[in-house]
């Protein structure tokens, strides 16, 4: 990835759990990383790495039909932006349409499900805080040279999410059944 800013790292103030930023830092569109995260495509930004684990930022691409498995962050909340189509999220019991502009905010501990249940591919920001997730995406998923289909998850991306979510403080739920 190119990262492009003067001599330095970010410099971390005497505050916990803040970082002062003196440099201005670009990546260029070009550069961001791609990864097949289960069947949705996604571009790491801005890593924790570049932000001194404050926070993640990712681009993500969901084909028509697929789906994250219910699941909270203990460690992170999570802010979806939508750019493009439309996202289900299920939370809190109810299901909720998110439309290209909408913003919604998931705190820690909060299960939770996205789904793309329209016709059209969805494309939406992601911004962990702090940062976290894209390491969890590291582990779980394939670098991705070209477009992605939405097929079902392969086993071997399943296990790597059910071995890799424990240590990125994030809980796999069965989904809830109708009643």
């Amino acid at each position: 990835m190119s990262v492009i800013f003067p001599e330095g790292q970010p410099h971390y103030s005497g505050l916990s759990h803040s970082l002062l930023f003196e440099e201005t830092m670009f990546v260029l569109n070009t550069d961001a990383p791609e990864y097949n995260f289960a069947g949705t495509r996604v571009r790491l930004l801005m890593s924790g790495q570049q932000t001194g684990e404050t926070f993640c930022m990712m681009e993500m691409f969901s084909p028509p039909g697929k789906g994250t498995p219910l699941h909270a962050h203990s460690r992170e909340e999570e802010t979806i932006t939508m750019l493009e189509g439309t996202l289900d999220v299920l939370i809190e019991g109810e299901t909720v349409k998110l439309h290209a502009g909408d913003t919604l905010l998931v705190p820690r501990n909060v299960p939770h499900r996205l789904a793309n249940t329209g016709e059209v591919l969805s494309r939406y920001l992601v911004v962990c805080t702090p940062a976290g997730f894209d390491g969890f995406v590291g582990d779980c998923a394939d670098a991705q040279t070209g477009p992605i289909t939405a097929t079902p998850p392969r086993p071997e991306d399943i296990a790597r999410m059910r071995e890799a979510a424990p240590r990125f403080g994030i809980s796999l739920m069965p989904m809830p059944q109708p009643s």
